[in-house]
């Protein structure tokens, strides 16, 4: 897949507006079973009591991405 150039830029400033403008609050909490759970949104962070694996994995840690797609960063 050919990646296409940026249009434009915009300020920070202005992307958070835009995405703040499209999105709204959650304002409902419900309990329901986990195998229920696909395509929702927690309510609050799970934090894991134990490390998976129990040791470092740098080499599949972290993420990839196109040069050009960094652009300014």
């Amino acid at each position: 897949m050919k990646t296409r150039p940026f249009e434009r830029l915009i300020s920070i400033e202005d992307a958070i507006e835009i995405v703040e403008s499209k999105i709204k609050p959650i304002d409902r909490r419900e309990k329901i079973p986990i195998d229920l759970t696909v395509e929702r949104i927690l309510a609050r962070d799970i934090k894991a009591h134990f490390d998976v694996p129990p040791f470092n994995r740098s080499a599949m840690d972290g993420y990839a991405v196109i040069a050009e797609d960094t652009f300014g960063a």
